[in-house]
């Protein structure tokens, strides 16, 4: 298990730091433009996916909880953007409305960890059987 983690770690962390270059130099008057730091958006959802990913793999090894790890990512999703709003609420709501770029922005980081963070999920429940019929 630990493995595992050091796996989701490194993958999380590397994917996002090519991500956040990436969008870096491919927008490079972001920083400019967004009321929100492009860097604390990608930490945060980051540190988030991870949590979330090794959480319900120490979790996949409890017998009690095999069976509602399905449920249990489904409410982290509505509590990775709860919290987000809660963290960031000082620049999304006291910055005025947000451009079509802005959005793009912040739209980009949190596309980028769930397509990870499902990926990982995918393998987690599919190693319990939940995904008998995956294939």
């Amino acid at each position: 298990m630990i493995k595992q983690i050091g796996v989701y770690s490194i993958s999380f962390i590397l994917i996002s730091l090519i991500g956040y270059y990436t969008h870096i130099f491919l927008f490079p008057n972001i920083t400019i433009e967004s009321p929100i730091p492009l860097s604390k958006v990608y930490a945060f959802f980051t540190g988030f996916a991870l949590a979330v990913c090794v959480q319900l793999l120490v979790l996949s090894k409890i017998e009690k909880f095999k069976d509602q790890l399905g449920f249990l990512y489904l409410v982290s999703i509505v509590l990775k953007m709860i919290l987000f709003f809660v963290v960031f609420y000082k620049q999304i709501f006291t910055g005025g409305a947000f451009t079509n770029t802005e959005g793009i922005n912040l739209l980009i980081p949190i596309i980028l960890t769930l397509f990870i963070e499902i990926f990982f999920i995918r393998k987690i429940l599919k190693n319990i059987g939940a995904l008998k019929n995956a294939e």
